[in-house]
Parts: C-alpha cells; sequence; structure tokens
C-alpha cells in the first residue's frame, strides 16, 4: 500500500526535489517501580531497549513525503516474559493539489507493550504486545478570507495479545469541518462526524455528532460566538443517550497567545433515565514566553469528550486540563526542561453495573539533556505519574527514571 503512495508522491511534479534522509540508534535503561499501575504495591523492574531508525523526506514544489520507521526490542531484568520485539512506522503526504486545495494522508502502525502508549486506557496494562494500526485521508479547501472547508476519513484497529484482558476492537469516522463567511466580519461554522466501532466479542456502537456555530467579529483579533452542540451514541452492550449542548463566548488572539472559551448548559438524556442538565464550560486558552536562553507555555482546556474504540475507557467525560512546560539553556551544549500536567475527568457511565467515575490524574517530569558531540546525546528523565479516583481499583501511582543515549547523522 505504501510504496504506491510514495511514487505517486515523486510524480506529482517534474520540479527539482530536495530530498533528506537521517539515520540513528537511540538505547535507554528504565526503571519502573509499577509496570502494570496497579493500585498498590506495585512490580518494579529495569528495562533495557534499543532502537535504530530512519527518517526520509522528499519535498517537491507542491508535495511533501514523510517516512519514518523505528523497530525496537526490549528486555526486561526480571519479568523476562515480557521480552518483545515492536515497530513504529509513520508515512505522511501531503500534495497542494491547486492553490486551495490540499490532500493529506496518513498511516501509522506502531507493535508496543500495551500499556506504554498514550492512546490506550492506563488502567488494566498487561505490558503483552498491542498492535495499533490508523490510516486518515484528508483534502482541506481555504481561502484567504478565513473560509474552509476540511473532510476526512479514518480507520483504526488495536490488537491486543491473545493473553490480553483487553479486547481487540476496530473503529471507522468520517469527519467535516466547514466554516464560511456570511456577511462583513460574520462568520458561520459546522463540524460533524460519524464514527461506527466494532468488538471481537461485545457489541458494536454507532455514534454521531455536529456543533452548529454563529461568530461576529468585534475586532480583528477579537468575535464572539454562539454554538449548539448535539451527539448521539446507540449500543447494544451500553445505554444509548443524546446530549445537546447550547454554548456562548469569545475567542480573540493577543501578542503570545490564544483563547476561544464559551459557557452554556449540558442537557444530556440517557435511555430508560431521567434528563439531566448541567453548567457546560467548552474551549482552550494558550500563553508563551520566550527569552534568549528558555521558554514557557501554559495551555488550559475544558470540555467533553467521547472514545469508545479501547473497550475498557468508560466513555463520555467532562474534563479540564491544564499544562505548564518550559525548557532552559543553562549552559553550551545543556538543556532542561520539564512539565506538569493535571487532568479531571467526570466519567458518565453507561454500562449496567458500573459505577460513575471521577479522576485526578496529575504528570509530572524533568529532564536534563546534553550535547556529547555533534551527532550524539545523552538525556535523562524522571517521570511521576498518579491517578486518584472515587474508585480505589482505579487509583495509582508511577515512577520512572529513564537514561537515553541518540547517536545518527546530520
Amino acid at each position: 500500500m505504501l510504496l504506491p503512495v510514495i511514487w505517486f508522491a515523486w510524480g506529482l511534479t517534474c520540479a527539482p526535489c530536495f530530498a533528506e534522509v537521517r539515520l540513528g540508534v537511540t538505547s535507554q535503561v528504565e526503571y519502573n517501580d509499577n509496570l502494570f499501575l496497579e493500585p498498590s504495591e506495585g512490580t518494579s523492574d529495569f528495562l533495557y531497549r534499543v532502537f535504530p531508525w530512519v527518517d526520509l523526506t522528499e519535498r517537491g514544489r507542491r508535495h511533501q513525503v514523510n517516512l519514518a520507521y523505528r523497530p525496537s526490542y526490549t528486555w526486561y531484568d526480571r519479568n523476562t516474559e515480557y521480552n518483545q520485539a515492536g515497530h513504529n512506522a509513520d508515512l505522511g503526504l501531503s500534495v497542494n493539489v491547486t492553490r486551495h486545495v490540499d490532500l493529506f494522508f496518513d498511516n501509522h502502525i506502531e507493535r508496543s507493550e500495551e500499556g506504554t502508549s498514550d492512546r490506550q486506557s492506563l488502567q488494566g496494562a498487561s505490558r503483552l504486545p498491542v498492535t495499533n494500526l490508523s490510516s486518515t485521508l484528508a483534502a482541506l479547501w481555504a481561502t484567504g478570507r478565513d473560509e474552509s472547508f476540511r473532510v476526512s476519513c479514518t480507520g483504526e484497529s488495536l490488537d491486543y495479545d491473545s493473553q490480553s484482558p483487553s479486547e481487540d476492537s476496530r473503529e471507522a469516522r468520517g469527519e467535516v469541518t466547514w466554516r464560511t463567511q456570511v456577511g462583513d466580519h460574520r462568520f458561520l461554522t459546522l463540524e460533524a462526524d460519524y464514527v461506527k466501532g466494532w468488538y471481537d466479542v461485545s457489541s458494536s456502537y454507532r455514534q454521531g455528532s455536529g456543533t452548529l456555530g454563529a461568530e461576529h467579529g468585534v475586532t480583528a483579533k477579537k468575535r464572539l460566538f454562539g454554538r449548539v452542540g448535539v451527539s448521539t451514541y446507540t449500543s447494544d452492550g451500553r445505554t444509548d443517550y443524546v446530549t445537546v449542548n447550547p454554548y456562548a463566548g469569545v475567542a480573540g488572539e493577543f501578542p503570545r497567545g490564544r483563547y476561544d472559551l464559551g459557557a452554556g448548559v449540558l442537557i444530556r438524556e440517557e435511555e430508560d433515565a431521567d434528563t439531566t442538565c448541567r453548567l457546560s464550560v467548552v474551549g482552550t486558552a494558550e500563553i508563551e514566553k520566550q527569552w534568549r536562553r528558555g521558554d514557557l507555555s501554559a495551555c488550559l482546556e475544558t470540555g467533553h469528550e467521547e472514545n469508545y474504540i479501547d473497550f475498557d475507557t468508560p466513555g463520555f467525560t467532562t474534563f479540564v486540563t491544564g499544562l505548564v512546560t518550559g525548557g532552559y539553556l543553562p549552559a553550551k551544549g545543556w538543556r532542561v526542561d520539564g512539565s506538569c500536567e493535571v487532568r479531571g475527568d467526570d466519567y458518565l457511565e453507561n454500562r449496567a453495573g458500573r459505577e460513575d467515575r471521577q479522576d485526578v490524574t496529575v504528570r509530572l517530569t524533568g529532564g536534563a539533556e546534553y550535547q556529547l558531540m555533534k551527532q550524539a546525546t545523552v538525556r535523562l528523565d524522571c517521570h511521576h505519574r498518579l491517578r486518584r479516583s472515587n474508585l480505589a481499583e482505579h487509583e495509582y501511582d508511577e515512577n520512572s527514571i529513564v537514561l537515553t543515549l541518540n547517536m545518527y547523522t546530520r
């Protein structure tokens, strides 16, 4: 599948192209005090990883192709039954078809240890192999008048080891985003998607959602908006529900940041249950600051999410996330950096016999990197993750230290 796509990209134009190939090999030593994210008395171990890698980039006048591949092997010091090979490959293709139309194709395949990818549910991770495959094809039409139309289709699969308690699943998604000008400083916006998923044993599910909005520009960098979001969920294995979320707010930009924040109500009607109504705050705010030898950024995001491809995922959640990251160059060849992320989730469980969950998850990271030579760096990272929940079985604390040596070509 990949070879015809690359061949097509190479033949798009007769203009001179620029090609770049980078090679490298990375080795790691990690100590982890809670491999399986257990609520108490976690299993600790030393892990050793090695992965060569290759990055290929080809640029033409109207296209770009990126291909990255990283095979790996992981050894466990005590839990040797989890020793395994892995693969991580990405193919990206972007094509400027006309002045206003672009096409994008992204393909990702990853075979790794269950529980090490942020894409999967952390709780109950087995460290057995899991393969995640996803492909996206998208088309974007955009003009200088801030009008755009984007359509995309995505397929994704999760394939677990036969001994894993997790369940294999597939998901197909179609999305449309539209923005058009209807007058001086006025815009209409539309976002819609439809998702269908399948589990190997459990029932399939269907999700549909859409948000219709109107915007009015107050100044060149500030606008008022009103939006109405609607979502539906249907499944034989969970309780069906419908949500309606009208809200209004303000969006804008300032020299070192941007914001898009609104408030309203979230109405949720669940099958064979009372209709609920609660306050809803939706949006993002970002700010960043740079100095000659350092940088700092902060981001706040709040809203609602629905994710069901992993069977263990609770599903519909109202969340708030705060993230602060920063870096500093204390001396020539050195860089230190760190981040702090706090996320709160209020899950509305829609499986019989399951309780609603309220989680608070904290992630702290700190690292230092030194440039050994022009083609080699050494890095030390410390990680701390914890989750506190109203359901004790979903709590955990994890600490890890990772030493990384990376050698590469320019």
